[in-house]
């Protein structure tokens, strides 16, 4: 076996540790349960950061972050962190600030996509594509400072 595996790089005691394992357990991977203990995932540090971490019912806002849980109970940040996404399958949501819209706003969008869909047609509309990417042109305007640096 040594000889058929020279990259590997196995020793001889790793080979009859090996065998040794399969004749007694029939694998060679660890038997389930084997292994370090949980000493901070455990299922009531989950129901803690669980209950912690979600908004209670009929208050909104009443979440904490993982750095308040984790001043709050002792556990390390990245436990709490990852008690979040691996256990409870949760995941980060940022809140952006946007453009808010006044009622006047919405009014001037909804006649401009009613003026829109009046001037389409069937075959227009086949042919139209609309993205919600920023508007871009291919030449870049030229200014005076572009026009000196340009090779002649």
């Amino acid at each position: 076996m040594i000889a058929e595996f020279p990259a590997r790089q196995w020793k001889r005691r790793n080979l009859y540790y090996f065998v040794k394992r399969i004749d007694s357990t029939g694998r060679v991977e660890r038997l389930p349960g084997s292994g370090r203990r949980r000493s901070v995932r455990t299922d009531s540090n989950i129901e803690l950061v669980n209950d912690l971490i979600c908004s209670q019912e009929g208050q909104p806002g009443t979440s904490k972050s993982p750095r308040e849980i984790s001043r709050e109970t002792g556990i390390s940040h990245s436990s709490v962190v990852r008690i979040a996404k691996n256990d409870l399958q949760l995941k980060v949501f940022r809140r952006r600030e946007v453009q808010s819209l006044t009622a006047s706003d919405k009014l001037k969008r909804l006649n401009a996509c009613k003026r829109l869909k009046k001037r389409m047609t069937q075959s227009k509309i086949s042919r139209t594509w609309f993205s919600d990417e920023k508007i871009f042109t291919v030449e870049t305007p030229l200014t005076a400072r572009t026009i000196a640096y340009t090779p002649t």
